[in-house]
């Protein structure tokens, strides 16, 4: 099979890059940089969707609001997934400047933005927090693609609306509606080893009712690993029995442990009665299993067993991840001047992790199920006051339950926590080319309750024991200003103080767990400029500063390392991306970010700090082939070295190690026939580059798709 999809690759290459002729398609566009999909033609099937606006979180008016345009913000459309062959939320952002996706323990994706990790960036569906209770977030390889419009990523600076614990930023995955005509999307994909997905949605709308259904499965008996993998041995430490050798992974070229299945479903119902007024119900159900490969590293975080007590191993797998949810969203504008926007929400998560005593995963000495629960509301409310100010207030709140069960033989322990926030935000434009925002929120938590298994030495249970119950509060200011000069460019600078507070895991984490964390608090700055260059062009840069106190972190290795406050971590850098579209059937994308992170606390043993890769490159080439119709996508991301293990005051001589840089190219190529299918071809890593996300944790080498989508 293998030997196939590379002949397809090679013939379609060939073809994919022939040179054509016709002058009409050497003239470049009129506004070639906001072509949709739909008017480029023969470069793909026909748009049959719109962005759903509920999951904004502003009301869309005339304008977009100031604090939107006062930061970086980077829209990952629904083309650009398809031109990424990205399967899910994870695969999408590691595509997006400013963002680095590694994948390690447990098989899950973590997301870096510009520096800063998951736990401190806000995760949204449609404006709903998307995360674990636990955890503070969720495996983001679980969510598919096939019915988001887009996702919009702010970072540094963002809105007081938002609430807390958004430190480094927000993601908000926007999900699909339909359009005035009835859409049907039907899609068919196999690749290496028995990987597939099928997937189908449709949508209408009828005067004031609409509705959106969409069903998507996954499936793969593994993935590929690069030919230059070399097996070694790994060290697998026993507590108790010490350290015994094991070569993990052989030379198979499968990586042992990594299948993984999903099946989601997706629905959006709706009226819109009168303009301005819109109100939804939106349903999804998700449910996952997947193997989690092993570490193959003996140096550090090789796989930990632990025998006695409540048994844990790294050895394991996920038989089952489920989440669901629905929110109902509204949108009611009272006369020209107020307008109303709330969302009420529910989501429900649980996932099973099963442990094992040996590599071959046959002997089993633990199960594990977390049940998470989050239900809340958020109320927004936009005020025109006059023609040139807008005052909008937001208020958001919700209840965080967590029940853990760490094996079958003890009883689920549980710790409740609330989160509210209210906040002030006013857009003031005293001149058509100026507007300026300024804001302030008041944001707290409480944690109500919290117990924890109490166990003998034998590992039965005795009793719960009551854990310390924290709480905090704090208020958020924020203010920015835009400015357009004569020549279109478009200047912006911010400002604004973030808190976020620890996860329930960080607190009461039987691993690591430290209920006497303090909050993080940062300072963050943006300022840059963009503009479109001409007609062929645009640029924009930024430079952006986090200036974080109390840092929660664990750079140590282990399943077992401690959370703990870091006094202060500096990240300042800045970004840059261009668009160039020199012709109908040719553009260019890139973006180039680079981040200077230093810890900063007292008593520090390094100022490095783990996961802010210092240079990240995104690059992206779209060609079409003028004569055969044939449109060849271009990938490639650059990631320089990071920091995956760092020593800490409290263990020092914990060795320091890091990733080496790599280079990864991908290409999709496809036709379309007939204006309504299309079908393709996709390399991921072209070159087959041998590299690591994480220490220990060998990347997929060259894995190839074929592929086949109707759209009406």
């Amino acid at each position: 099979m293998k030997r196939f999809l590379g002949f397809i690759a090679a013939l379609l290459f060939v073809i994919s890059v022939t040179p054509g002729v016709r002058a009409e398609d050497a003239q470049p566009p009129a506004g070639a940089g906001t072509q949709t999909q739909s008017q480029q033609g023969p470069s793909g099937p026909a748009k049959n969707y719109q962005a759903y606006d509920l999951g904004e979180l502003y009301v869309k008016g005339e304008k977009p609001p100031t604090s939107q345009e006062v930061t970086q913000v980077t829209e990952f459309t629904q083309e650009e997934i398809v031109a990424t062959h990205s399967q899910n939320v994870a695969e999408a952002l590691s595509h997006v400047p400013g963002i680095t996706v590694t994948t390690g323990a447990k098989n899950s994706p973590s997301i870096s933005l510009q520096g800063l990790n998951q736990t401190e960036t806000l995760v949204l569906i449609d404006g709903v927090p998307y995360y674990e209770t636990s955890y503070g977030f969720l495996n983001l390889n679980t969510i598919p693609v096939e019915n988001i419009a887009k996702i919009v990523v702010e970072k540094g600076v963002s809105s007081v609306l938002y609430g807390p614990n958004s430190l480094a930023g927000v993601i908000n995955i926007i999900t699909k509606k339909p359009t005035d005509r009835p859409s049907l999307d039907m899609k068919a994909e196999y690749g290496d080893y028995q990987a597939y997905e099928l997937s189908a949605s449709h949508g209408m709308k009828v005067g004031m009712l609409s509705y959106w259904f969409g069903y998507d499965h996954q499936e793969s008996k593994g993935w590929y690993l690069s030919n230059g993998f070399q097996p070694t041995t790994t060290l697998v430490t026993y507590k108790p029995g010490g350290k015994v050798p094991y070569v993990l992974q052989n030379s198979d070229i499968v990586r042992d442990n990594s299948a993984f299945e999903m099946d989601s479903a997706w629905a959006k119902v709706g009226i819109e009665p009168t303009p301005g007024s819109e109100y939804y119900l939106n349903f999804h159900y998700i449910t996952a299993n997947f193997g989690a490969p092993a570490s193959l590293s003996s140096i550090s975080g090789s796989p930990q067993v632990f025998l006695t007590g409540a048994p844990f191993s790294q050895l394991w797998q996920w038989p089952a991840y489920n989440n669901w949810g629905a929110d109902l969203s509204g949108q009611q504008k009272l006369g020209d001047i107020v307008t109303l926007k709330g969302k009420l929400f529910y989501h429900n998560h649980v996932d099973v992790g099963d442990f094992y005593s040996n590599p071959a995963l046959t002997q089993e000495i633990a199960r594990s199920t977390y049940k998470d629960n989050m239900i809340g509301g958020s109320l927004l409310s936009e005020v025109n006051v006059a023609a040139t100010d807008t005052l909008r207030a937001a208020f958001n709140y919700r209840r965080d339950d967590h029940q853990e069960q760490a094996t079958v033989s003890l009883p689920f322990q549980e710790a409740v926590s609330y989160t509210g926030s209210l906040g002030i935000e006013n857009q003031f434009d005293p001149l058509k080319n100026l507007s300026i925002v300024t804001g302030v929120a008041y944001d707290w938590w409480e944690v109500t309750k919290s117990n924890q298994d109490e166990t003998n030495k034998s590992g039965n249970f005795t009793g719960f024991e009551n854990l310390p119950t924290p709480n905090a509060n704090r208020v958020d200011p924020m203010a920015g200003a835009t400015y357009t000069l004569g020549d279109g460019t478009k200047l912006f600078g911010s400002w604004a103080e973030k808190i976020r507070f620890p996860t329930l895991s960080q607190l009461y984490s039987s691993k690591g767990g430290n209920p006497d964390l303090k909050p993080e608090e940062t300072n963050n700055y943006v300022v840059g400029a963009s503009r479109a260059i001409n007609q062929y062009a645009t640029a924009e840069t930024s430079f952006f500063v986090h200036d974080v106190t109390d840092m929660i972190n664990r750079n140590a290795p282990g399943p077992t390392s401690p959370y703990l406050n870091y006094g202060q971590v500096f990240f300042w850098g800045f970004e840059g991306i261009a668009k160039i579209f020199p012709t109908k059937a040719l553009s260019f994308s890139a973006g180039y970010t680079y981040t200077n992170a230093t810890d900063q606390s007292p008593g520090r043993v390094t100022d490095r700090v783990t996961y802010a890769p210092e240079n990240k490159v995104d690059l992206a080439m779209k060609y079409l082939t003028p004569v055969w119709g044939i449109k060849t996508d271009f990938t490639a991301t650059y990631v320089g070295r990071m920091w995956d293990q760092l020593p800490t005051a409290s263990q020092p001589s914990t060795p320091a190690l890091a990733t080496g840089n790599y280079f990864i190219v991908g290409a999709r190529i496809s036709k379309v026939f007939y204006n309504n299918v299309e079908g393709y071809f996709v390399v991921h890593n072209l070159f087959d580059k041998n590299y690591q996300q994480e220490i220990g944790y060998p990347a997929p080498g060259r894995n190839m798709f074929v592929g086949v989508r109707y759209s009406y």
